[in-house]
């Protein structure tokens, strides 16, 4: 690639940057003139812009420095800008934290509440005339655990399940919980294990059979649990958290989706099952020791 460009729009006002190889342009300084551009042009038009960036645990430190430095630059400036950056909680740690970005205005935005569950499931079906029994929601509730977007699942099978029905009964709801489980393992469970390696899995499923009692994990007792140190595996909980995997909340280890810890227990026990002499606390999807590389030995 020789060039590209670079353009925001807002409310039609838009601003443009073209970068060729040639000028060698560093990033931070074409975010700059980008920036720059597009807020000078919205002042004209008496418009603002808002930047939303999304799994902000993924982002690259220097490069989320280079974007705080830029707005700390401009603060004299007013630029008509709003910044909403979301992501879980691993961004406020300290080791990986932007200072500047400490001074942002932050919102823990976390599972919702028994009530808060049952409204989302039953006032969108009645506002679209198909009321939902309290049986009904109450099942659906209780298994989604308040995580939103298991809660979109459940109301969609939910749905489709009484296509043929006036109302949504607790009959609809135990086959759509099924249904909606297996969505989520594959699309939320299933994607995260296969992008752990061999150690990451045990360390997965350690908190995972700690973490089935309901009770808060620390790493040392994962770490315990394993036959290892805290610091032994220290490695492995920062993998797993920078993945988004895994987060510490309050000094306890949480998997960011629930019910992960009873998918990958209830994975564990069919492999289990499949092979009698598999030894407990061992990964699921089994890699030959001959082929593991050496971190994951």
């Amino acid at each position: 690639m020789t060039a590209a460009k670079i353009r925001a729009t807002v409310l039609g006002v838009g601003a443009e940057v073209e970068l060729r190889r040639g000028e060698r342009a560093e990033p931070a300084l074409a975010l700059e003139a980008l920036l720059a551009a597009t807020c000078e042009a919205a002042l004209v038009h008496e418009a603002g812009l808002v930047i939303t960036v999304d799994e902000l645990q993924f982002a690259d430190r220097s490069e989320l420095a280079d974007f705080a430095a830029t707005l700390q630059q401009h603060v004299p400036d007013n630029w008509p800008l709003v910044i909403v950056l979301a992501g879980l909680p691993s961004i406020r740690d300290t080791q990986r934290g932007v200072t500047y970005l400490e001074r942002a205005e932050w919102h823990v935005l976390g599972l919702l509440d028994a009530v808060a569950t049952r409204a989302a499931l039953a006032e969108p079906a009645a506002a679209s005339g198909r009321p939902m029994s309290s049986a009904a929601c109450g099942r659906l509730a209780g298994a989604s655990g308040g995580y939103p977007y298991a809660i979109q699942v459940m109301g969609h099978h939910a749905w489709r399940a009484s296509s043929e029905s006036d109302t949504i009964e607790d009959s609809h709801a135990v086959n759509s919980v099924a249904a909606a489980e297996e969505d989520l393992a594959a699309g939320l469970y299933e994607s995260r294990w296969q992008d752990a390696s061999p150690k990451e899995r045990e360390y997965l499923l350690a908190l995972a059979q700690l973490a089935v009692n309901h009770h808060d994990v620390a790493a040392a007792e994962v770490a315990r649990s394993l036959g290892k140190t805290t610091k032994a595996v220290s490695y492995l909980r920062d993998r797993l958290t920078q993945k988004g995997t895994i987060f510490s909340e309050s000094g306890a280890l949480r998997l960011a989706v629930p019910g992960m810890a009873n998918w990958i227990l209830r994975s564990n026990q069919l492999e289990s099952d499949a092979e009698p002499g598999l030894r407990r606390g061992t990964n699921l999807g089994l890699v030959d020791p001959e082929t593991r590389s050496d971190e994951d030995q």
